[in-house]
């Protein structure tokens, strides 16, 4: 394979390895949001391999935090409230700025990924977000691409009741 091949096939595969971070962090979401211990601490998990240690983590309506221990204390306060949860991912564009050198340091990357959260209470209210993440990406050596900078901002949302299923 030709060099301009490799690296074309080097940046699909980063960007792909990058996506995932979302879809992971939707998986994440969930599993906090099911509030027993076990699950929370699952969540944790993947929250530290999707955020760096220091990352900058904000949304509409929530402070910014650093961090993913952090992050997961805002999760689950927020949704708390609610006996069930879905975080549903639409498209999700990446960008490469800079791909890692060969020792895997330097790689940067933006991400913008489209969100519908659904969120339903016993007494059958469902709260729905729709929302755009921003986030800033770089590749550390030996660890892979994570999350440094990730602004959720709010678009519109609906509070609707639930009808008999």
């Amino acid at each position: 394979m030709g060099d301009g091949n490799r690296a074309r096939v080097d940046e699909w595969l980063a960007k792909e390895e990058i996506a995932e971070l979302r879809r992971l962090y939707g998986r994440a979401t969930d599993l906090i949001g099911l509030d027993t211990e076990a699950s929370v601490e699952e969540g944790r998990k993947i929250y530290h391999r999707v955020f760096t240690p220091d990352a900058k983590i904000g949304a509409t309506g929530q402070p910014g935090v650093t961090g993913p221990d952090a992050w997961v204390k805002v999760v689950s306060d927020a949704l708390r409230p609610y006996q069930d949860t879905q975080h549903l991912l639409g498209t999700q564009l990446v960008e490469i700025v800079q791909m890692p050198d060969e020792q895997g340091a330097g790689g940067e990357a933006t991400m913008t990924s489209y969100l519908q959260a659904w969120h339903a209470k016993a007494d059958g209210e469902l709260w729905i977000f729709i929302g755009t993440y921003y986030d800033k990406v770089r590749h550390t050596p030996g660890v892979g691409w994570q999350v440094y900078d990730m602004a959720l901002d709010q678009v519109s949302g609906e509070t609707r009741k639930l009808g008999a299923v």
